[in-house]
């Protein structure tokens, strides 16, 4: 894992080019959460569970998902049942002794075709207000060659704080 960085907390986008850049800025992402205790998660279509540190994995700090896990085989979200999906692995992650958590998602494909986009922007004004309320932190992550300039200004609009690509 990367060298934490001094992110701050919040509900953040991240528009990036190719899988390398989307490992690399979630692993120091995630590697905050670790400082500050906080239970970590990473999200994507193929998680590769190999890349992540084992002895997070095997002590459950970080659970590595893939997109189908988390979100379901159709990929179209409801809000309500993710909000409570999200206040469920927040509460266990509390009574554990962490102090939140922190979620990495490569969402690109919770948010291609018209169907998933309108789904995911319902939830991602969910999200943006539970993360407000809760010990949650997300960069919620988009691929620059999967998802159209339409759908990213729209995307880019949900999040409270857009990161650069460095």
């Amino acid at each position: 894992m990367h060298r934490a960085t001094r992110w701050p907390s919040g509900h953040f986008f991240w528009a990036y080019s190719g899988r390398p850049e989307f490992e690399g800025r979630a692993a120091s992402f995630l590697a905050e959460g670790q400082v500050r205790g906080e239970r970590q998660i990473v999200i994507t279509d193929d998680p590769r569970r190999s890349l992540w540190p084992r002895d997070l994995l095997l002590s459950g700090d970080l659970l590595v998902l893939s997109t189908v896990e988390a979100y379901g085989p159709t990929r179209i979200v409801d809000p309500a049942t993710l909000s409570a999906a999200f206040e469920a692995q927040l509460a266990d992650a509390l009574h554990l002794g962490y102090t939140g958590l922190r979620v990495a998602g490569d969402n690109t494909s919770l948010a291609e075709g018209p169907d998933r986009l309108a789904a995911w922007l319902d939830w991602e004004a969910r999200a943006d207000l539970l993360m407000q309320a809760r010990p949650i932190t997300g960069l919620c992550a988009f691929d620059l060659s999967r998802i159209g300039r339409h759908a990213l200004r729209a995307l880019l609009g949900s999040h409270s704080v857009a990161i650069r690509s460095r």
